[in-house]
């Protein structure tokens, strides 16, 4: 038995209210959605470039 790739993502995707509900959503509303999620992954991977720079400053710290 095989797992799919979606029920892999659903738990995950859940713990942070996703997927959202699309159905009554205009195009409008749409269009605005996929651009807070845009601005949200901007955020996202400016958090992990940080937080990787920190991590390779504590890694060179503690190899000297």
């Amino acid at each position: 038995m095989t797992v799919e790739e979606d029920d892999l993502q659903k738990p995950l995707a859940a713990m942070f209210g996703l997927p959202r509900s699309l159905d009554g959503m205009s195009i409008e509303n749409l269009v605005d959605y996929r651009a807070a999620l845009q601005q949200e992954l901007v955020r996202v991977d400016a958090a992990m470039e940080h937080r990787n720079g920190v991590r390779a400053g504590a890694e060179a710290l503690f190899k000297n």
